[in-house]
């Protein structure tokens, strides 16, 4: 410090007595008060205690399906894909939040009562553990009235995994448990596949059509399997026909869809929930009619922007001309095509003009 910067010997010694006055805020703090510092305190790197393993488990729940896969009599590349998975803990979808079934209520309102079992199976998981968990649900009702649709669309807005099986003419149950891997054509069957490929533990089967399933017993009858599976002391042990080995499979959920309930046996309905629904009434058509404008519109690629507006009077036309969802999507399709039609004579009457 140059000595014309420097203070006066009786302010010098002023700020120096300052100085060590302060007080430290910092003084009195006891570290080991602090929020979680005892919690973290002696703890080694990479120790983990039970209270721990259960907080991860509640927060990232998981469960090792495939307990045992031997590579005898046949180890090639799509064994080697289960084996990887051995004794490996996978994923459990939590349920989906309230938001997606505010979503199906809008989408689906004439399916309200299929929604609200969805949404009550919901609510008591997320009470619970918060893992999804659906009861085997059978939705009955008449054909065109989107009962696959509406279990489609919960799956993707829930975003859990899914797999949709047609049983219409289904004569054996293979589709569901595989072929042996003794035979050098076999494949897994599409439940444990499905779990395979997601490495989700609780994936969802839609199992449409149940109840036009083939009645043959060559490999085995599809609902006898599949009586096995919605059983989960049955599932939770196992053996698949490919895999050779034991699969807990007690996490699946099944949804299936029938037109008629009076064909199925009775092992089956007193296994499952059954939901009834109607026929749609021209309320509940014309309360699809923007939807079914919009997803015909979009398969065919045009924007969003260039959809046209349907004036009342042709709604109600479109409306009192279909009895179920599929005749509205094809009359919905037939009014884009004339609009592009008649679009078309107006280009071309301009070009020649």
């Amino acid at each position: 410090m140059d000595h014309k910067d420097r203070l006066p010997p009786s302010d010098e010694k002023n700020a120096s007595q300052e100085h060590v006055d302060t007080p430290d805020p910092f003084a009195d703090f006891d570290l080991s008060e602090s929020v979680g510092y005892s919690a973290l305190s002696g703890l080694d790197v990479g120790e983990c205690t039970e209270q721990d393993e259960a907080l991860l488990q509640s927060l990232f729940p998981t469960r090792v399906v495939f307990h045992q896969v031997p590579t005898t009599g046949r180890s090639d590349a799509v064994v080697q894909e289960f084996v990887r998975l051995e004794k490996t803990p996978l994923d459990l979808r939590h349920v989906p939040e309230v938001s997606v079934f505010i979503q199906l209520r809008a989408e689906f309102p004439w399916l309200e009562e299929t929604i609200s079992v969805l949404d009550h199976a919901c609510m008591l998981a997320r009470r619970g553990n918060g893992i999804l968990r659906l009861p085997p649900l059978l939705l009955v009702g008449p054909t065109g009235i989107g009962k696959t649709s509406l279990l489609r669309r919960f799956c993707e807005l829930a975003e859990v995994p899914y797999l949709v099986i047609s049983a219409g003419g289904a004569s054996d149950s293979m589709v569901l448990k595989g072929a042996s891997r003794v035979w050098s054509t076999a494949q897994p069957g599409a439940v444990i596949r499905l779990i395979q490929q997601t490495e989700m533990a609780n994936p969802i089967i839609i199992i449409d059509e149940v109840d036009k399933c083939g009645s043959g017993n060559q490999n085995g009858n599809l609902i006898d399997t599949l009586l096995q599976l919605i059983e989960p002391s049955s599932a939770a042990m196992w053996h698949d026909e490919f895999l050779l080995g034991r699969a807990d499979l007690s996490a699946v959920n099944y949804l299936m869809t029938a037109n008629r309930s009076d064909q199925l046996s009775g092992p089956l309905l007193s296994r499952v929930r059954t939901v009834r629904q109607g026929f749609m009434c021209s309320k509940d058509l014309l309360r699809a009619l923007p939807q079914a404008e919009a997803q015909v519109a979009q398969s065919y690629g045009w924007p969003a922007e260039q959809i046209p507006v349907m004036d009342p009077l042709t709604a109600q036309r479109i409306v009192r001309a279909s009895k179920d969802l599929r005749k509205l999507y094809r009359a919905v399709e037939v009014w884009l095509r004339i609009i592009a039609e008649n679009e078309d004579r107006q280009d071309a009457g301009r070009v020649v003009h």
